[in-house]
C-alpha cells in the first residue's frame, strides 16, 4: 500500500502519533495518535503487497488470532483512507 509522504510516525512524549508534515500540517490540523498494534501496521504498510499478508504479520506478532488482527488492521486501514492519508 501506498502512503502519503505528507505524514510520519514521531514518538511524543512516549505516545506514538502520525503527523502531518509540509504543505499538508496547514489543512490537516492536529496529529492522529496511534497505539503499538496501529504503529507496526503503519511500519509495514509499504513492505507488504495485500491486508492478509500484514494481518499475518499481526497475529504473529502480537500472537492473535487472525480474525482479531483483521477487525484490527481492517478498522486501521479504513480510517487510514477515510482521513486520506493511504
Amino acid at each position: 500500500m501506498k502512503i502519503k509522504k505528507e505524514f510520519c510516525m514521531r514518538s511524543i512524549c512516549g505516545e506514538n502519533a502520525l503527523v502531518p508534515i509540509g504543505e499538508t500540517a496547514s489543512s490537516f490540523k492536529g496529529i492522529i495518535k496511534v497505539n503499538n498494534i496501529g504503529s507496526f501496521i503503519w511500519n509495514n504498510l509499504e513492505n507488504v503487497e495485500n491486508e492478509e499478508e500484514i494481518v499475518s504479520l499481526v497475529a504473529a506478532k502480537y500472537n492473535l488470532e487472525l480474525n482479531e488482527a483483521r477487525s484490527d488492521v481492517d478498522g486501521f486501514i479504513k480510517y487510514l483512507k477515510n482521513v486520506n492519508i493511504i
